[in-house]
């Protein structure tokens, strides 16, 4: 459990990227030739959005919630770093939509990743101490990065982007639910919107939002374009997102340990529903 937690931090890094990586399969799989000088130019800026994300939280809110910490560098540091990724990532979009022409949607998805990812923590808009962190940190670990994936590859939009992208970001939203509820003797600021809402609040909000990730992976399993190869896998997903509710009806959130074993779980749904989606568009290759 410990050695788990110490990953921890990697672990949300690869949940942030996979969705990215899911939308270029889905463009692969769609039929749209995979172009690779603009696919290693599209995973530099995503890659950097992140990063900048990432640090403007050691920069600007290393102390809310139970988000995964990163102590290498003091948080003037931290925000040089995040001046750099946002500076390469918006070079690198620059790039994209003015010489490889990725589409007229290229830079606004890249400033709609800046809104939602440094965003996240940085001022003004400072999302996490809104209680609209959650949001936001949903729409940027799924629909935004499938949808921007895909569309880089292709210039174009399907509606099967839904189908991957919305459950990503239901399970990325409960995700950063958890994350945002107080460590133990931790000052408790009415910030993230696990505090402002209560254990018992935040909890009935997990409780809808899990409802909808279960509904939409049996709509993925009897989606009639999808591929059945790993369809098998998609009734195990469900089965955990079960499991993680169990723990939530039991209170878990009470209990450090529990709460630590269930924000592990829900990063391991996340984390596998992307796997799991990625296999099923691999089938159609």
């Amino acid at each position: 459990m410990v050695r788990a937690a110490a990953l921890f931090p990697l672990l949300l890094l690869i949940a942030a990227l996979a969705p990215f990586g899911l939308g270029v399969v889905l463009a692969r799989a769609s039929g749209f030739p995979a172009e690779q000088q603009v696919l290693v130019l599209e995973g530099l800026t995503v890659a950097a959005l992140i990063l900048a994300g990432f640090a403007s939280r050691e920069a600007y809110a290393p102390r809310i919630g139970r988000w995964p910490h990163w102590t290498w560098w003091d948080q003037a540091t931290w925000r040089h770093l995040t001046y750099v990724c946002l500076a390469l990532a918006g070079v690198l979009a620059l790039l994209l939509q003015g010489v490889w022409q990725t589409g007229d949607f290229t830079i606004p998805l890249a400033g709609l990743g800046v809104v939602g990812g440094y965003f996240l923590f940085a001022p003004p808009l400072a999302w996490s101490r809104r209680g609209w962190g959650e949001f936001w940190a949903g729409l940027c670990l799924g629909l935004l990065p499938v949808l921007t994936g895909f569309y880089l590859q292709s210039g174009h939009l399907i509606s099967e982007i839904l189908l991957y992208g919305i459950p990503l970001s239901l399970a990325g939203f409960n995700l950063f639910l958890l994350l945002g509820f107080p460590e133990p003797g931790q000052e408790v600021e009415r910030s993230t919107l696990a505090t402002r809402l209560g254990p018992v609040g935040a909890a009935f909000l997990y409780t809808i939002i899990n409802i909808l990730v279960v509904l939409s992976l049996i709509i993925s399993i009897f989606f009639p374009a999808a591929s059945h190869y790993g369809e098998s896998w998609l009734w195990a997903l469900i089965v955990l997102a079960m499991v993680n509710q169990e723990l939530v009806k039991r209170r878990a959130y009470y209990q450090e340990a529990r709460i630590q074993l269930l924000c592990l779980l829900n990063l391991a749904l996340h984390l596998g529903m992307s796997v799991v989606f990625g296999l099923g568009l691999w089938g159609r290759l």
